[in-house]
Parts: C-alpha cells; sequence; structure tokens
C-alpha cells in the first residue's frame, strides 16, 4: 500500500506540473553484470561460494520532466534479467551453476543537466521478482533483499539519444538471502549485491 500510494503521488505530481514543463518518453536498453558477494555456505561437506559475474539484459519505458533548464525528474518502468554464477563443491564433484533472476522494478530518480553531461541519483522500486537455476536440485537462492533499493549514474546526451552507466544496489543491513540445497535451505547475509549496467536510449 505504502509504494502504491508513493507511485501515485508521483504520477500525480508529474501529471500537475507537466503542461507548465516539457515532458519527454523514450525507451532504453542495455546489459547489466552484478557482483554477488556470497560468503561460503555448507551443508555438511557440501558447501556453496560465489563465483564470477554473468551479463544480463534491462530494458525500460522511461518518462523526463524537465522541471528547469539544469534539473530533471525521471520516472522508469523497468524490466531486468540479472544473471549469477555460483560454485557447487561436493567431496566427488564440482560444478558451476547459473541463476537467472528477473525483476520488474520503477527507478524515480532526480537528474543534474552539466553541459551534454547529466548525473542521476534517485531510488527504486522492486514491484515483481522471481529467481532460476540450472540445477534447481543443488542450488536455489531466493534473494529477499529490500523492496526499495538506491541507484546512481551518469549519463551523456546526444542529441535525442543518450547512453547511461548506472549502478544500484541495496543498504548492507537488508541484503540478505535464502540458499537451499538438497532440501536443507540456510539463510545467509550477503556481503554485497550491487548491480552496474551500461545502457543506450532515445527520447522522443
Amino acid at each position: 500500500m505504502k509504494r502504491l500510494l508513493l507511485i501515485l503521488t508521483l504520477l500525480g505530481a508529474i501529471s500537475a506540473t507537466s503542461r507548465a514543463q516539457t515532458l519527454r518518453v523514450g525507451v532504453r536498453i542495455g546489459a547489466n553484470a552484478t557482483d554477488l558477494s556470497l560468503p561460503k555456505v555448507s551443508f555438511g561437506e557440501r558447501y556453496i561460494v560465489s563465483d564470477n559475474a554473468k551479463v544480463g539484459l534491462e530494458s525500460a519505458i522511461m518518462a523526463r520532466l524537465n522541471i528547469t533548464r539544469h534539473l530533471h525528474l525521471q520516472a522508469e518502468f523497468e524490466y531486468s534479467l540479472s544473471c549469477y554464477q555460483v560454485r557447487y563443491v561436493a567431496p566427488i564433484e564440482q560444478l558451476r551453476v547459473r541463476l537467472h533472476a528477473n525483476r520488474i522494478e520503477l527507478p524515480l530518480m532526480i537528474g543534474v543537466n552539466i553541459g551534454p553531461m547529466h548525473l542521476l541519483c534517485g531510488t527504486f522500486i522492486r514491484i515483481a521478482h522471481s529467481e532460476k537455476s540450472s540445477a534447481p536440485n543443488l542450488v536455489k537462492i531466493k534473494f529477499n533483499d529490500s523492496d526499495v533499493g538506491l541507484m546512481g549514474g551518469l549519463g551523456v546526451n546526444l542529441g535525442r539519444f543518450f547512453i547511461e552507466a548506472r549502478i544500484s544496489g541495496y543498504p548492507r543491513s537488508v541484503i540478505h538471502s535464502r540458499v537451499e540445497s538438497q532440501g536443507t535451505t540456510e539463510q545467509i547475509r550477503l556481503k554485497r549485491h550491487i548491480r552496474y549496467s551500461l545502457s543506450t536510449g532515445i527520447l522522443f
């Protein structure tokens, strides 16, 4: 309910001021890589540790409201596919397991325009997510992070087009997950769960 009220309030504020300001809509698409620092999780003689990061994808429909020449408000409806890889180690085998997390999020940011560049800072609200494992009997991870995180970035405007680099994550106190292997579950606190992304888009 709190998230819904926040979204409605922001949309109402944008709608109320859009007549006097410039509202532009656009699309954005790019790639991401997630830095997951998973501590060693033991299940008897078996254990699971984090491995190399993998490349994922993200896309968004966006709206940018220019409040002043140097300040804008940006809201998005974003879909992201984040890819992870962990190592499953047992006495007689060792293999890499890939994990995919599908998320739908609403980034809400303030942008500061400095010449052809712009800085972004704000938050994102996660409204849906799901996880999938390439070996669900051996490794499954349920990410129980907060539904609200922090986001920042840097972009370059090229006419109607733009390029942006972003970083997003959660306060360390709320990044925890549930790790399951062969019917046994462990609740653990992650050391780090940060997503880096590079994308390009167009504003109409």
